[in-house]
């Protein structure tokens, strides 16, 4: 099999992460094709970018503009074409712009008949209204795709796959990360998800609303469990998405509620029973894991992967709270999101999905691939 991938916004967060995991998956799965990059302007960090991912998966270079061309063959890069050569010359393209700017791509890829993931932030009604303004014939195919819920392989991948679609916006990492606690949840008769989202909003660049005051709780409910929702359709979801001055990990405060009444230990072991969700123990011999930053160095510490260092597992402290309340129980869980890398299998998941692998043999593949586990750490990990 080979399946071209062209990727717009290489060098951004979370696309630099999906070509090295669908680099990873290609060579490992035997799925020929080229990986194809369009390139913008040639900024630092995207000189370093390409240079690096020319050498670790012999990425094709692309001019958005050909104004670029001379600062780009002055950086040392070959460039294999232009705007419209990037599409013509690639199957499946994986959008992931600034959100507000996917239009043109979709648009695009549309016209080349492309595959299209989308990655990020994307709001695929306001896409799917500007094509429209625009006049673009979109298939009655992408029609359908831009009503379908989200992409979220482990629940859905056959799914899709059987749609045979041909455009899907994956799940964010926020959105990831509560669609793997419900699918883990829902055997044991959960009800709704609610709670609070505590973004990270501390990066250097952002020193000025960077503030230890600085703390932004929003008015409402935030997209993240409104598309979970899209997905777990029996599971009710209500989650406010605030931001506050730290770097890295997101850290999620949510409270699961299940009409059916079950001990505490049967939530740990769905959880650590279901792929890309590791438990982390409260005590350990004496003592605690309840910094988030100690508890990220520790779970990667203990890793060699293909992709390094990232941490593709949602990681839940065993320290949840339960509360009865009449027929209910809730469980109020604490959550570690490292948002750059955990939506990262799930990327690979869609990968696959438009190569049309078996939907039996997919979420073994990527975990044995990319190294994700599952289990309590340290012990008790398992691919």
């Amino acid at each position: 099999m080979k399946k071209n991938v062209g990727f717009v916004g290489f060098d951004g967060t979370e696309s630099k992460r999906a070509i090295a995991a669908i680099h990873t998956v290609k060579e490992k799965e035997g799925i020929g094709g080229d990986i194809n990059v369009l390139l913008r302007s040639p900024h630092a960090l995207a000189r370093v970018m390409l240079s690096k991912q020319k050498r670790l998966h012999d990425v094709r270079a692309f001019l958005m503009d050909n104004k670029y061309k001379v600062g780009w063959q002055n950086a040392g890069a070959k460039i294999e074409g232009l705007y419209d050569d990037f599409f013509e010359q690639s199957d499946l393209i994986v959008v992931g712009a600034p959100g507000g700017e996917e239009a043109p791509f979709v648009e695009a890829g549309i016209e080349h008949d492309c595959s299209i993931m989308l990655i990020g932030g994307a709001n695929r009604q306001e896409i799917l209204q500007d094509l429209q303004e625009k006049k673009v014939d979109i298939p009655e195919k992408a029609n359908e795709d831009f009503a379908r819920e989200f992409f979220f392989g482990l629940e859905n991948y056959e799914k899709f796959l059987n749609a045979g679609s041909k455009l899907v916006q994956c799940t964010s990492c926020n959105t990831t990360s509560i669609c793997r606690v419900a699918k883990a949840a829902k055997l044991l008769g959960l009800r709704a998800v609610m709670g609070n989202l505590d973004r990270r909003q501390g990066d250097p660049h952002n020193k000025v609303r960077a503030s230890i005051s600085a703390v932004q709780f929003g008015k409402g409910v935030g997209h993240q469990g409104t598309d979970a929702g899209t997905i777990f359709k029996d599971i009710r979801f209500s989650i406010r998405a605030g931001k506050i001055p730290t770097t890295i990990p997101h850290v999620h405060n949510l409270i699961l509620a299940f009409e059916e009444k079950h001990e505490l230990q049967e939530l740990v072991e769905q959880l650590s029973k279901t792929r890309r969700i590791v438990v982390i123990p409260y005590e350990d011999v004496g003592r605690t894991h309840e910094w988030t930053s100690e508890i990220l160095e520790g779970f990667i510490s203990g890793f060699e992967r293909p992709i390094s260092p990232e941490i593709f597992e949602l990681l839940v402290s065993d320290a949840i709270i339960s509360f009865e309340l009449g027929n209910y129980i809730f469980h109020q869980i604490v959550m570690m999101v490292e948002q750059m890398s955990v939506p990262v299998p799930n990327y690979a998941e869609a990968y696959l999905m438009f190569c049309g692998y078996p939907a039996d043999e997919v979420h073994a593949a990527v975990d044995k691939d990319l190294g994700c586990v599952h289990g309590i750490w340290p012990d008790s990990l398992s691919v």
